[in-house]
C-alpha cells in the first residue's frame, strides 16, 4: 500500500535502458492492428522497478523497526539484568523514648484501673436493675373473671409500732395510724393503691354510688389527696374490694358523713361520723338486687367477711335476719334497707385476706 501523502517516481532501469536489442531495433510494422496486438502479446515483457520516495518517512520508521525486531532480541532484553538503582537514604533513627518516671507510671496505672472499675460497676448495676421485675401481679380477683391489679407500696414506719399488712401476696409494712386514721394530712401508699383499684371498678361500672354520692371520697385517695373530713378507713376499702371479688356489681350508699354533711341515725356517734368519719360502709346493692341486711345476698356477704374482719367489727341489721353463728362480727340493730359494716371498735388494722 502506498501512502496517499507520498509521491511515486517511476524510472527505467539505468543499466538496461536503451542498451538492449529491443531498444535499439527500429520499430516493426504490422499489416494489421490485429497482428500488432498479437505480436505485442507474444513479446517478452520488460521488468520495471518502481521506486517510492515517501515524504513522511520519519513517522513510520520507529513502528517498522519495532515490528521488524526479532523475538529473540525481546527475550534477551528481558533476561538482561536491570541497572541497580542507587540505594535510598536510610531514615534517621528515631530518638529513644524518654523513660516515664516510676511514680508517674504507677499513677497512670491506678487511674486506668479506677476508670475500668467504675465502668464495670455501672454496667453491673444497669443489667442487675433491668433483670428485676417491674411490677407485681396477682391472680384472678372477682367471680366475674376480672383481673385485679396489685401496686407496689412503699414501706412506712411511724408511731413506734409497725404492723405487717398482707395484701395480694405482698407483705407491706405500714403504721396502723396511717391505715386506720381518716384525719391524716397525707395519704398512705397502701390506701392510695387500693383506692386506685376501686376506681378501676367504678370506671367499668362494677362499683356504683347513691345519693349523696360517696364515690368521690375514694377518688380523692386514688389521686393522693388527703381532703379534710373526707378520709376513708383502709378496712372499709378492703371490705368493698372483697365484695367486688365475689359479686359482679356492688352499690354503696354511705361512707364518711362528714364529707357530705349528713347526720343520721346514730348521729355524731356513728362510725360514719365519729373520729374523723369514714370508718363504716353501707352496702345497698349486690348484682342489681337491693339489700335488706337479711336477704340471701346480704347473708352471703356476711359469711364471706366474718372470717376476714378483725374481732369486734360492727354488723348492723341484726333484727332483719335470722340468727347467725358469727366469729368476729358484733351485730346490732339498724334499719332494714341496707347492710351496715363498721370498724370503729375493731382490734386489727386490716382484714385477713390476700
Amino acid at each position: 500500500m502506498v501512502d496517499v501523502d507520498q509521491q511515486q517516481t517511476l524510472s527505467d532501469d539505468p543499466v538496461s535502458a536503451f542498451t538492449t536489442l529491443e531498444e535499439l531495433t527500429a520499430t516493426q510494422t504490422f499489416p494489421s492492428r490485429r497482428a500488432a496486438l498479437e505480436a505485442e502479446r507474444s513479446r517478452p515483457r520488460k521488468r520495471e522497478r518502481i521506486v517510492v520516495k515517501p515524504t513522511r518517512a520519519e513517522r513510520a520508521r520507529p513502528a517498522r523497526a519495532e515490528a521488524a525486531r526479532p523475538a529473540g532480541a525481546e527475550r534477551s532484553a528481558a533476561a538482561a539484568p536491570r541497572p541497580v538503582s542507587a540505594p535510598r537514604k536510610q531514615r534517621a533513627a528515631r530518638p529513644a523514648a524518654v523513660a516515664t518516671p516510676p511514680a508517674r507510671a504507677s499513677r497512670q496505672r491506678r487511674h486506668r484501673w479506677g476508670i475500668h472499675t467504675v465502668v464495670m460497676l455501672s454496667l453491673a448495676a444497669f443489667f442487675g436493675t433491668a433483670a428485676l421485675p417491674a411490677y407485681a401481679t396477682t391472680g384472678e380477683g372477682s367471680t366475674g373473671g376480672a383481673a385485679r391489679t396489685a401496686l407496689a407500696v412503699q414501706t412506712l414506719t411511724g408511731g413506734g409500732v409497725t404492723q405487717v399488712v398482707a395484701r395480694d401476696g405482698l407483705n407491706i409494712q405500714e403504721s396502723p395510724q396511717a391505715l386506720d386514721s381518716t384525719t391524716n394530712s397525707s395519704v398512705s401508699p397502701a390506701v392510695q393503691a387500693l383506692a386506685v383499684q376501686l376506681m378501676g371498678a367504678v370506671a367499668s361500672g362494677r362499683l356504683v354510688g347513691s345519693t349523696p354520692n360517696h364515690i368521690p371520697e375514694i377518688a380523692n385517695l386514688a389521686e393522693g389527696k388527703a381532703v379534710p373530713s373526707c378520709g376513708v378507713d383502709y378496712r372499709v376499702l378492703q371490705a368493698i374490694s372483697v365484695a367486688l371479688d365475689n359479686f359482679n356489681q356492688v352499690g354503696i350508699s354511705d361512707i364518711n358523713r362528714r364529707c357530705t354533711g349528713q347526720i343520721e341515725g346514730a348521729g355524731t356517734s356513728s362510725a360514719h361520723y365519729a373520729d374523723g368519719g369514714g370508718h363504716a360502709v353501707d352496702f345497698y346493692l349486690l348484682n342489681g338486687s337491693p339489700l335488706t341486711g337479711g336477704d340471701a345476698k346480704s347473708m352471703q356477704l356476711i359469711r364471706i367477711l366474718d372470717p376476714l374482719v378483725p374481732d369486734g367489727s360492727g354488723l348492723g341489721q341484726v333484727e332483719c335476719r335470722s340468727s347467725m353463728n358469727l366469729t368476729n362480727f358484733k351485730p346490732f340493730d339498724d334499719t332494714c334497707n341496707h347492710l351496715h359494716i363498721d370498724f370503729l371498735k375493731s382490734d386489727g388494722a386490716t382484714l385477713r385476706y390476700g
